[in-house]
């Protein structure tokens, strides 16, 4: 390198301008595609928080991912460790999981399973242990698939 180069910084994300327009697809470069399928990975989930504008693009190991929603009448001070314990104990992990409280009664927590977690736990069981956290309204599961 000359006295007048300089080194290119290391760089952490990928970024490109787009327009969102219903009537096209948002195309994404090949360099995201090639970032995106490590290992051979030709599917993933695609998640929208339409409350920040964030979308974020998760590499899956199948073509199908289990989302959970739990939506909880009165959050606990335990309900994290009890979440946790409960992973741990049935041997999953979570793709993404996020949470948000409306008021100091209304929280919901979603979780989203890639299906080879559910190779060792069957849903109903994942349904079962989250429903037996107190302060927990509903449960429910639901299989997306590629449509």
């Amino acid at each position: 390198m000359s006295d007048g180069e300089q080194k290119k910084p290391a760089e952490v994300t990928l970024a490109q301008m787009t327009i969102i327009d219903d009537k096209e697809p948002i195309r994404l470069p090949q360099s995201f595609i090639e970032a995106l399928q490590p290992e051979g990975r030709s599917h993933a989930i695609i998640i929208l928080a339409p409350n920040t504008k964030i979308i974020r693009i998760i590499p899956t190991n199948s073509d199908s991912v289990a989302k959970i929603n739990i939506n909880i009448g009165k959050l606990s001070p335990d309900f994290l460790r009890q979440m946790g314990s409960i992973f741990i104990r049935l041997g999953i992990k979570t793709l993404y999981s996020t949470g948000l409280c409306f008021t100091a009664d209304t929280c919901v927590y979603e979780g989203y399973l890639d299906s080879t977690e559910l190779q060792s736990v069957t849903t109903d069981k994942i349904y079962e242990e989250f429903k037996a956290i107190p302060g927990v309204s509903t449960v429910t599961i639901d299989m997306l698939t590629v449509s």
